[in-house]
């Protein structure tokens, strides 16, 4: 059974049960794979219907970041989401509302909606909708039942080729190795900035307000760019888990890998280190996404997490 097909029948069965789940975090491309999973949720409890494809069902309201900065705020939050999740359904049946680009909720509109979401009046569903759970706050994670929708992001060409490159090619260490590694990921860093600020700008030609506000521009490439290095980090650390899963079947075994194409580097790398240096590998990762964060530049601390990586 297809990934996709298996979703969906343990969601017909919860359904079914009548125990779903208070809230389902949605993982995917939200304009794609997590808008469509969400509106087949929708008809499943709300009946089939054109009202629920074109996002008109009165049961079914979505909600988008709003305003220029394009983020979700108390406000809304506060005035529209939580007031409407409050109401009975009109149908008497089932309610469900649609968060989409749920990463965008600022943080006093996540705490506004943490309540809501852990005892959510009866027969009410949240679906928040997200691109990558990198952004989403741990403790909305946390009360939602995390589906992971087909096509989930990874980084966009050249810079996915260039990357596995860069591991599969990873034979020895020395500091030499370590910072040349480092400075392809700091010119990787640097051309999704460059290309962050190029798409911001054409796609800002439409709206003279943006076009003409430094800090709405500075801002809106900011948040572009990170999108791309989070799909980054996250190939790095699908990887790292790939070295984990071979290591831990040990010698003849098969187990599903992200990169099958490169299960002998992979083997050969895994061989070299110990699954406990392995497993550091991913509080590491965290570390390093933390500065980065942080705005902490590149250049001075990808040196040093190359270094400690077990790659």
């Amino acid at each position: 059974m297809a990934a996709d097909e298996t979703i969906r029948a343990n969601l017909s069965r919860a359904f079914e049960a009548g125990r779903p789940a208070q809230g389902y975090l949605i993982v995917g491309p939200v304009r794609h794979e997590g808008r469509e999973l969400a509106e087949w949720i929708g008809a499943r409890l709300l009946g089939e219907g054109p009202t629920i494809a074109d996002h008109a069902h009165p049961d079914m309201p979505w909600f988008e970041p709003e305003k220029v900065s394009r983020v979700i705020s108390a406000e809304m939050m506060r005035g529209r989401i939580l007031p409407l999740a409050q109401q009975s359904a009109l149908s008497g049946g089932w309610k469900v509302i649609v968060i989409v680009s749920a990463e965008r909720m600022r943080a006093e509109a996540a705490n506004a909606f943490l309540k809501t979401l852990e005892e959510p009046p009866p027969r009410t569903l949240f679906l928040l909708l997200v691109d990558a759970l990198t952004d989403v706050l741990p403790t909305i994670v946390s009360r939602c039942q995390v589906i992971q929708a087909g096509g989930a992001r990874r980084l966009d060409e050249p810079w996915r080729t260039r990357v596995l490159g860069l591991l599969a090619e990873v034979g020895e260490k020395s500091v030499l190795l370590d910072t040349a590694r480092a400075d392809v990921l700091c010119a990787i860093l640097e051309d999704m900035e460059a290309r962050a600020e190029k798409e911001v700008r054409e796609e800002s030609k439409a709206n003279r307000f943006v076009e003409e506000d430094a800090d709405t521009l500075k801002a809106l490439v900011g948040a572009k760019a990170k999108a791309w290095r989070n799909d980054l980090l996250l190939t790095i650390e699908q990887w790292m888990r790939d070295l984990m899963c071979v290591r831990a079947a040990g010698a003849g075994a098969e187990p599903p890998l992200a990169f099958p194409e490169h299960r002998e580097a992979l083997a050969r790398r895994a061989a070299a280190h110990s699954l406990a240096h392995l497993e550091e590998n991913l509080s590491l990762l965290g570390m390093l996404a933390e500065q980065l964060d942080r705005n902490l530049s590149p250049a001075h601390i990808l040196p040093y997490w190359m270094d400690r990586f077990y790659l």
